[in-house]
């Protein structure tokens, strides 16, 4: 989804020379810039591509973050997103950095003994998961994880009261939405650079795995600095 505005060429890429920014701000310059069908595509089964339009990114992403609202996650809380590479993925980052809230990814491929140290390591109160079977790593370890409240999942469905599928919460954030009105984005704009924006854990190969917090602007700038090394725009596909 990102593009190279003319007007950001000037800069150099010394983040230091950068002015300060958030993640809120790039997603929607995006979104209003480029609106294309394709903002995101994923292979829904053999020679099977899908393509999803920045409007539909944009309504999704909108639905979670006031879904997550409307659940009680309130800016500065943290949710983990257990999940293989996929648009629900980004969807949920988004609409996290959109509510303010801090997300903390966790490999897909770990155990349920490191999911369980990460889960309470980050005071994780909400933790997407992919499938049933990212799931049942989560509900081994829940009752050891006292600040989890609530799992989402984005595929397939489960009778433990404490999990929610993705199309409930969009549903939830849906009615969110109508009972609010309009004003989303200017809540969400109003992120500040040096908002922590993700826990990014380490492999934890020599120890513990150890959470590095980073803030808005940090990977802001890195955004900014790689725009004035080479052009990208709407015409190219990243992934």
């Amino acid at each position: 989804m990102a593009t190279v505005p003319e007007t950001n060429r000037q800069y150099a890429a010394n983040p230091a020379d950068l002015p300060p920014g958030t993640l809120v701000e790039l997603f929607f310059d995006a979104i209003e810039r480029v609106d294309s069908d394709d903002a995101m595509r994923y292979r829904a089964g053999e020679d099977d591509w899908r393509s999803i339009s920045h409007r539909e990114v944009l309504d999704r992403v909108r639905r979670i973050a006031l879904g997550l609202e409307g659940l009680g996650l309130e800016r500065g809380a943290r949710v983990a997103i257990l999940s293989e590479n996929r648009p629900e993925w980004a969807q949920a980052d988004w609409a996290a950095l959109c509510a303010g809230i801090t997300d903390v990814p966790i490999y897909d491929t770990l155990p349920s003994n490191q999911v369980e140290y990460i889960l309470n390591d980050a005071e994780i109160r909400l933790v997407f998961v992919s499938n049933p079977e990212q799931l049942e790593k989560v509900r081994e370890v829940w009752d050891r994880v006292p600040t989890l409240e609530r799992a989402v999942l984005f595929d397939g469905e489960s009778d433990d009261p404490r999990v929610m599928t993705l199309d409930a919460l969009l549903e939830k954030g849906a009615g969110a939405e109508a009972a609010r009105g309009e004003g989303f984005r200017e809540r969400a704009l109003q992120a500040k650079p040096e908002d922590i924006a993700t826990m990014l854990y380490t492999s934890g190969t020599t120890g513990p795995p150890k959470g590095v917090l980073l803030s808005h602007n940090n990977i802001h700038s890195n955004v900014k600095a790689v725009q004035t090394m080479f052009t990208a725009g709407p015409e190219d596909t990243a992934v």
